[in-house]
């Protein structure tokens, strides 16, 4: 249409100006009517041939670049068609307008389960397919929601044999000013497979965790069997063995505590250091009966995996049945300090003290042949720790300061 106006209008143009300029001439330079009405048909011949000249370039242009507009358009539809063909979603333009179904691709009929035609003809097809529980939901979205843009709409289709496919739709909307037209284009990807496999994935690791539960509460009833052996020796053997015996005892039971708190929680790899704290020195004062004593702890409540846990534990076990076996004879308003603060990269700095009578004037920590130091200081060498702070005192109590680097961020100490 605004080619043809183009070319009228330049027509129009050109034959004013050549039948007014053309017949001033002819006024001038000729007086002779009969050569005067010569001259007009030579000048009328003359303009349409050069008009039909011009009309001839300015048709051939203008249909040049309608033909390069007609195969550039013809270009982009092959490609979005091949597109539409070859893409592995579904993928549907509706005309908000129009309110029908402009374009589909192939994979829409397959996910569907119907023709192209059928549902280009019927778009109600696609709302039988949908799952009763999702129903509602998913008729109003494509009711009521066509001019938003929506991300990851989960919904389920359900066929008349039963089966149920999962799709995870994606929507955009474009709004045509020129035409006056909105299109919603629902790109849906079916997630069937993964659905099936991450349900069968949740099963394997439900009956991983219920194994590893299982594993945690046989090693704990078996490290319960143990301990009952060695009260059991406690009894008939002489008191310097009797003691070693309580020693290995507490040890033990510091060990099965990590495994009771593990398979009794949510999370089998691992467990509260406020909590496993608490219960360890409750079970050690229970141990050596101990109850005049009082025990601070200021502990962080956050999660220590398996691997800091145990020997954490054990340390605590040797600084406790030490205190509660020598710092305290005959002492009055006894007090032990627990402190325990964990970073969230799971740095973490611990501290123990109590105010009992310390170690003996002259006694060298570093050198002592102790077992129960020689364990505190092994046990923290496998922690990745350094030693910050040991001091004691006679009669002024013992301070253990040590911090532990995560191992991922072991240093050279």
């Amino acid at each position: 249409m605004k080619a043809a106006l183009r070319v009228s209008l330049l027509y129009l143009l050109l034959g004013v100006l050549w039948i007014y300029f053309s017949d001033y001439a002819l006024s001038i330079f000729n007086h002779d009517s009969e050569r005067i009405r010569m001259a007009q048909s030579y000048k009328g011949w003359f303009y349409v041939a050069i008009s039909s000249i011009l009309i001839f370039l300015l048709l051939k242009r203008e249909l040049d670049s309608q033909y390069r507009t007609l195969k550039e358009k013809k270009k982009a539809d092959f490609l979005y068609q091949s597109i539409l063909q070859e893409i592995q979603d579904s993928v549907i333009v509706f005309n908000t307008s129009t309110w029908k179904v402009e374009m589909i691709s192939h994979q829409t009929a397959k996910f569907f389960e119907h023709s192209r035609e059928s549902i280009i003809r019927e778009p109600n097809r696609l709302v039988e397919r949908l799952h009763p529980e999702d129903h509602e939901r998913m008729l109003n979205i494509w009711t009521n929601r066509l001019t938003e843009n929506i991300a990851g709409i989960l919904y389920r289709l359900k066929f008349p044999d039963g089966r149920i496919k999962w799709g995870l739709e994606n929507r955009l909307y474009f709004f045509d000013y020129e035409e006056n037209e909105g299109r919603a284009i629902a790109v849906t990807t079916d997630i069937t497979d993964y659905i099936e496999k991450q349900k069968l994935l949740e099963i394997s690791l439900k009956e991983n965790e219920t194994l590893l539960t299982e594993v945690h509460h046989r090693i704990k009833n078996n490290l319960a069997v143990i301990v009952s052996f060695l009260q059991l020796q406690t009894y008939s053997a002489p008191k310097e063995s009797a003691i070693i015996l309580e020693q290995s005892i507490a040890r033990i039971k510091a060990i099965a505590l990590v495994h009771e708190k593990l398979y009794s929680s949510k999370n089998l790899s691992r467990l509260n250091a406020n909590d496993y704290i608490e219960s360890l020195v409750e079970n050690i004062k229970l141990m050596y009966m101990r109850m005049d004593i009082r025990i601070v702890q200021i502990v962080d409540s956050k999660d220590l995996n398996l691997t800091l846990a145990i020997p954490l534990g054990l340390m605590l076990t040797e600084m406790l049945t030490n205190s509660l076996r020598h710092a305290f004879i005959d002492k009055h308003n006894a007090e032990i300090v627990i402190k325990l603060s964990i970073a969230d990269d799971e740095k973490m700095d611990f501290q123990y003290s109590d105010n009992g009578i310390g170690f003996p004037k002259g006694f060298d920590i570093q050198s002592a042949e102790s077992i129960g130091l020689s364990v505190i200081f092994s046990l923290c060498s496998q922690m990745v720790g350094r030693i910050i702070e040991i001091k004691s005192e006679e009669n002024q109590g013992i301070l253990y300061h040590f911090e532990f680097q995560p191992k991922s961020k072991k240093q050279v100490l």
